[in-house]
């Protein structure tokens, strides 16, 4: 399992950003269709709805998956008292798990009822609202580099 550690934490930050961009377009999309009247069949926020939730599933995956093989996820799990007291593993094992798990529950109601919507101006607010709240959960629990001793690199190599 340890070989295959690298690879699985290189696809989970390479997929964040098909999340960030995704979310990003989701939320233009939104913004340009917010004051238009469409006869269109198809709401302009279907296709980034996919996009964003197709990366968010693919992040839920693979971080499910990186919380059985991690060096610091195993090492968490097994003293979870002494993991509360140390920063990187409590925001690893809980805060940063806790939050996207949050974000994936908002995103994916908020896709449902943008599908669901009578027409493609309350599918757009629909979108604002849901995309924009989970967006904004998945961005504060990212480890930007700049986020001292949980910090990560913005693209990890292989």
């Amino acid at each position: 399992m340890a070989a295959i550690y690298p690879f699985l934490l290189f696809l989970h930050g390479l997929t964040r950003w098909v999340v960030v961009l995704g979310g990003l377009w989701l939320l233009f999309a939104a913004l340009s269709s917010l004051g238009r009247t469409s006869s269109a069949q198809v709401s302009p926020v279907r296709v980034p709805w996919r996009v964003y939730m197709g990366g968010l599933h693919a992040q839920l995956l693979l971080g499910v998956i990186l919380l059985f093989v991690s060096p610091l996820a195993l090492a968490a799990w097994a003293d979870m008292g002494v993991a509360m007291k140390v920063r990187p593993m409590r925001f690893f094992a809980v805060e940063h798990t806790t939050l996207m798990i949050v974000a994936l529950v908002v995103a994916q109601m908020g896709a449902v009822r943008a599908r669901k919507a009578v027409d493609a101006a309350r599918a757009a607010r629909t979108s604002l609202v849901f995309g924009g709240i989970s967006l904004l959960l998945i961005l504060a629990a990212i480890p930007w580099p700049f986020m001292g001793e949980i910090a990560r690199p913005w693209l990890r190599s292989w």
